[in-house]
């Protein structure tokens, strides 16, 4: 169905959602890594920023439905709300409940004031410091626990290999149309 409604293009290095006229839309999301050598300092520019697509899984989306009638559920706010990556490259799958790399994965709390919302835009954002997640970035995820929980949606893309010399920020954006 996502590949139905929107066709992927590829932009200066980046993966993009076109929404084609006359097709329906739909809540989507993009996932955003922005790499900075060494610690980040106010007003250092990314050596690199990467953008990629994902799918929603069905328990996220059973939970944002159950959240938006307050049929209950926990939330994805700022006490709750974490991104995660992991180092494998397993293909996305609807059913998917957690990352799927076996060790190397670490889910991250959000950053001061995340998430937002501005207009029909939320905004998910967590920074990964030096120390943190040194491995191929192969997956990318949003859950509302820092362990079990709910995963919101999941991103295969391959986003490069961190160290301990960078820390990246992944920012994750959802809009309804």
């Amino acid at each position: 169905m996502f590949k139905e409604i929107f066709r992927q293009k590829e932009m200066v290095g980046a993966s993009a959602l076109i929404h084609t006229p006359g097709e329906p839309s739909f809540p989507h999301g993009i996932f955003r890594v922005e790499k900075y050598w060494g610690e980040i300092e106010p007003g250092k520019t990314p050596y690199e920023v990467l953008e990629s697509v994902n799918g929603y899984t069905n328990t996220g989306g059973a939970l944002l439905l159950d959240l938006l009638i307050a049929a209950g559920g926990t939330a994805y706010n700022n006490a709750n709300a974490y991104t995660g990556v992991g180092d494998d490259n397993t293909a996305y799958a609807a059913a998917q409940t957690d990352l799927q790399a076996s060790t190397n994965k670490l889910r991250k709390a959000m950053d001061a004031t995340f998430p937002s919302r501005s207009g029909q835009v939320v905004t998910f954002k967590s920074t990964y410091g030096t120390s943190d997640a040194n491995w191929a970035w192969q997956e990318a995820a949003i859950f509302n626990a820092s362990s079990g929980g709910t995963m919101l949606c999941r991103s295969v893309s391959s986003l490069g290999t961190k160290t301990s010399a960078g820390s990246w920020v992944l920012t994750y954006t959802l809009t309804v149309p």
